[in-house]
């Protein structure tokens, strides 16, 4: 594909992605679908990755979920040191997808959009493989959202609805053929 023809194909999806959450910038927008693009694969479209980043972060690249102390954190954390009271041995779920670092080093660099939709195509891809999914996008997504029990229970307090709301608002429309044009032809 040519550097044209693909730089086309992201600037429509960014056009889809600004028309359904307008508050986003166009430029951010742009920078969200290429990434989201680059990162999809034939079992998850670029569409799906961007509904999970709307859920999960609204596109926040300094979106956290971590434990300090003994609470659960979540939200926007743009400083680039650890907090004080993290939790190292906790799980740290970063970036817009919110997917799974390892350590604090990891989570920012998930906050580079490539890293941090490459992540979550990745784990997304890993609970479609998980047998007890059977390829079930929803149920995937419910894995993605609350692990082994969403998996277990298909239950995630709406996550994959959310997800595949806004993945069908952001896929081409058909154009529609209007009755009176198939009668006529």
């Amino acid at each position: 594909m040519s550097f044209l023809a693909l730089a086309l194909r992201h600037l429509e999806l960014a056009l889809r992605l600004h028309a359904a959450v307008p508050w986003l910038p166009p430029e951010v927008a742009y920078a969200h679908a290429e990434a989201a693009s680059a990162a999809a694969t034939d079992q998850v479209p670029p569409e799906l990755l961007l509904g999970i980043a709307f859920v999960e972060s609204r596109f926040d690249p300094t979106a956290v979920s971590r434990v300090e102390g003994s609470a659960r954190r979540t939200g926007a954390y743009p400083s680039s040191a650890a907090p004080a009271q993290l939790d190292r041995r906790a799980a740290l779920y970063c970036g817009p997808l919110q997917s799974y670092a390892p350590s604090w080093s990891a989570c920012v660099t998930m906050r580079k959009l490539d890293t941090g939709y490459t992540a979550g195509a990745a784990e997304l891809r890993q609970w479609l493989g998980d047998r007890r999914v059977h390829g079930s996008t929803p149920r995937a997504l419910a894995g993605h959202g609350c692990g082994n029990f969403g998996v277990i229970t298909g239950q995630c307090r709406g996550y994959p609805e959310r997800v595949l709301d806004m993945t069908r608002r952001l896929r081409p429309q058909r154009a529609q053929t209007s009755p009176r044009a198939v009668a006529s032809s």
